[in-house]
């Protein structure tokens, strides 16, 4: 079966652990927008499933001017960091705490002592920040990572779950694990840094500069959070997450996804 043909595809299952851990990293273009739904499901899980869930925004960048277009920011904002402003206004909303770190990524994982089963949200629009992320799935017992990436109208969420499991498809129609987003895409992980993008890598300058210069549309970051909200309720609420990698095109007004079928997956353990 096509791995873009919607015909009896797998369903994700993931381990059952009391304790969760949502690592939300960077909370700038897409992250900002996707920081309310991170927070709304970790209020579900808490409530309605009885899980314990630790939820940590990750940022060292502080508010701009420039982000105030694009991002979910205000201008009372600026000059705030960016993690530690929406830790307190969705922390509040909610009723739940939220651990805001303004460092970067590589200098605050290894005082997180929840990591086991951790899933990593990447919103991240540098190449350095992903060979971070990648290194730490390698050396830290956490779950999955779903990545966020997008340039001007293209974007692609990719998730990878990590497994020790000999047989990922000993469970009928479930899939026990997926390639890590560095291992489908590895030229996110490599340099030129224009490799933020798979769809269309077009510039070197940051996402808030192409947005004040009208190269990036002020709608494909709520599109991209808003597919990343729906893999993570489908993988952690309702559980019926079949696909694994999408992507979007804005100008075509298209969007296609790889969905989880024993050859889609074994095609990566080939690489």
């Amino acid at each position: 079966m096509d791995e873009l043909n919607f015909e009896q595809p797998l369903e994700l299952i993931l381990p059952v652990e009391k304790h969760i851990t949502l690592m939300l990293v960077g909370c700038g273009g897409t992250g900002s927008w996707l920081a309310p739904a991170v927070a709304r499901i970790g209020k579900i899980l808490i409530e309605r499933f009885n899980r314990e869930v630790s939820i940590y925004f990750i940022d060292p960048d502080v508010v701009e001017e420039k982000n105030i277009y694009r991002q979910n920011f205000c201008a009372a904002e600026i000059e705030a960091n960016k993690a530690e402003t929406l830790a307190q206004r969705h922390g509040l909303a909610w009723g739940i705490e939220i651990n805001a770190m303004s460092r970067k990524y590589k200098d605050v994982i290894y005082s997180i002592r929840d990591l086991n089963h951790a899933i990593v949200i990447g919103c991240v629009d540098r190449t350095s920040a992903r060979v971070e992320i990648a290194e730490s799935m390698q050396h830290h017992d956490m779950g999955a990572w779903l990545d966020c990436g997008n340039s001007e109208s293209y974007g692609q969420i990719l998730l990878g779950v990590k497994s020790s499991a000999k047989d990922l498809f000993s469970i009928p129609g479930k899939c026990g694990g997926l390639p890590l987003p560095s291992h489908q895409h590895p030229e996110l992980v490599k340099e030129p840094e224009i490799n933020k993008s798979v769809a269309q890598p077009s510039s070197t300058l940051s996402c808030a500069d192409m947005a004040m210069q009208d190269s990036q549309g002020l709608a494909i970051n709520q599109c991209m959070a808003a597919e990343a909200a729906d893999y993570l309720v489908r993988m952690l609420i309702t559980k019926n997450l079949k696909k694994f990698a999408t992507y979007i095109d804005l100008e075509s007004g298209t969007t296609r996804s790889k969905y989880i079928t024993e050859k889609a997956v074994q095609e990566y353990a080939k690489g």
